[in-house]
């Protein structure tokens, strides 16, 4: 599993910022995922689609389920708020920890990502085909570890802007 973190400052109450990021709309921002074309037969499809631009081996499509936790009524619990991306090459378990601030909220992203075994092998074989390392019994170790940190670095980018078009969608929404 890699944990990547992120954080936001938003211009509106902790309610207001809770409330919102119930909705599915505000997890599809996230970056490489949207909403597929509709069936043939006019009705939407309820998987999403995920498009992963991964280090190493490049574009990856995957198709994707959102879950987003409610929580209950409790104050306290409105300090947090859990969601899950999951597909079969990369599942995302994502938690927003709020703060109310005197100018609006401070929002704490963590992302856990569990990368599928397939995928994590096809990277580490890119990388072994680049990688001058003589073959021996650590090698592996040593490029599994390699894989995690480029997918790491990559999945803190993406947390960043994914954090920015947040705040951006959710300025736009109170200007409106």
């Amino acid at each position: 599993m890699i944990t990547v973190t992120a954080e936001v400052s938003l211009p509106s109450s902790l309610d207001d910022t809770w409330a919102a990021l119930g909705r599915r709309a505000c997890y599809l921002c996230f970056p490489g995922i949207s909403t597929p074309a509709a069936r043939e037969d006019g009705r939407p499809r309820s998987a999403l689609a995920h498009e992963l631009d991964l280090p190493l081996i490049g574009p990856q499509r995957q198709a994707a389920t959102l879950s987003v936790g409610r929580g209950g009524g409790d104050a306290g619990l409105r300090r947090r708020r859990r969601f899950a991306v999951r597909g079969d090459l990369v599942s995302i378990a994502g938690r927003w920890q709020l703060e109310g601030l005197d100018s609006g909220v401070r929002a704490h992203l963590t992302l856990d990502y569990e990368i599928s075994s397939r995928l994590r092998e096809q990277a580490v074989n890119e990388l072994r085909s680049r990688s001058p390392l003589p073959i021996r019994t650590d090698a592996d170790a040593i490029l599994g570890r390699a894989v995690d940190e480029f997918f790491a670095t990559r999945f803190t980018e993406q947390a960043a802007a994914y954090c920015e078009r947040l705040r951006a969608r959710l300025d736009g929404h109170r200007a409106t």
